[in-house]
């Protein structure tokens, strides 16, 4: 699998759009599905599950050329830079230091003096501005709050690239793969998604004006640009993913092995999955409930800007 400049980053998400709706939705699931399924149960599905496993064909390529890349390198300088002084260029190489930091970090802290005191946010989930907002659902998804300690554990930002955009220095984009676990939930579902942030900068000062986030799974579209999503796409791609598995869509599936050999997901598709191996090898696999085969993971990497290289074998 030829990695593409198209798959290089990550950007963070927001939980905060109207938590009490989707609180509701999140333990009425609890309540109609029951407890937690027994060890038994765990135990037969897992045997299950072994049983229908087949090796699985993927596109891979070497592995030096499959890497992500961050923008500035594996050295980029982790020095805070002051946003108020400096050319807009020093300005804004600073704010892409930053956003690396942030990431990193899962936003501890949130550099709040690179953000406009009006500064709007916007994903699959949330609609909201002005920059205490912002900082408040990032502390939140990061579980520094108090409403996020509650709802959420083992939360992770990998961020794969800040990519500057073409021909427009007011844009910035990252790439990235998110992912947490519910434990208000008996089964403690685990969440995960990848995407791109696209953010708008101020031409003078250089810091965020709007933050607009995308998912692979929603988004994705030809040439590996990003449509808005539909209504309630989001909410409904969450929720399924905190099903109980038996009552899970395959499509909100992850395959097993990705987690028994500790693949990092980096492209989570509608039609496909791309996964680094521990050993540094980025391929790409069918995902889940996609009837369309190697042939049509092809077809649908082309359509979004990515070159299928030779097949390999992983072994289940």
């Amino acid at each position: 699998f030829a990695y593409h400049p198209h798959l290089k980053a990550m950007p963070r998400f927001g939980l905060n759009m109207r938590r009490r709706s989707l609180l509701s939705i999140l333990l009425a699931i609890a309540v109609i599905t029951g407890s937690r399924p027994s060890r038994l149960d765990e135990r037969l599905n897992a045997a299950r599950r072994r049983s229908n496993q087949v090796p699985a064909f993927v596109f891979a390529e070497s592995r030096r050329s499959c890497l992500p890349r961050t923008s500035g390198g594996a050295g980029m300088a982790l020095a805070a830079e002051s946003n108020s002084a400096g050319s807009f260029a020093e300005r804004r190489e600073a704010l892409k230091q930053c956003l690396a930091r942030e990431y990193r970090s899962f936003f501890r802290p949130f550099e709040a003096e690179f953000y406009s005191e009006d500064v709007t946010f916007k994903d699959p989930l949330n609609d909201l501005s002005g920059k205490a907002s912002y900082k408040n659902n990032v502390e939140m998804l990061s579980g520094d709050s108090l409403v996020g300690n509650l709802m959420f554990s083992d939360g992770f930002i990998d961020l794969h690239s800040v990519e500057d955009v073409p021909e427009d220095q007011t844009k910035l984009r990252t790439r990235w793969t998110l992912g947490f676990v519910f434990k208000l939930l008996p089964w403690k579902p685990k969440a995960l998604f990848s995407g791109v942030s696209e953010y708008t900068i101020d031409p003078v000062t250089a810091s965020v004006q709007s933050q607009r986030d995308y998912w692979d799974t929603l988004s994705l579209d030809r040439g590996g640009s990003y449509v808005p999503e539909s209504p309630l796409a989001g909410l409904a791609d969450l929720v399924a993913q905190l099903l109980p598995e038996q009552l899970r869509p395959h499509a909100a599936q992850e395959p097993a092995v990705a987690t028994e050999e500790g693949w990092a997901l980096l492209r989570r598709a509608a039609a496909y999955r791309v996964y680094r191996a521990s050993g540094g090898t980025v391929f790409a696999i069918a995902a889940p409930g996609f009837s369309g085969g190697l042939e049509g993971v092809s077809a649908e990497m082309k359509a979004h800007g990515l070159n299928a290289g030779s097949r390999i074998e992983v072994p289940p």
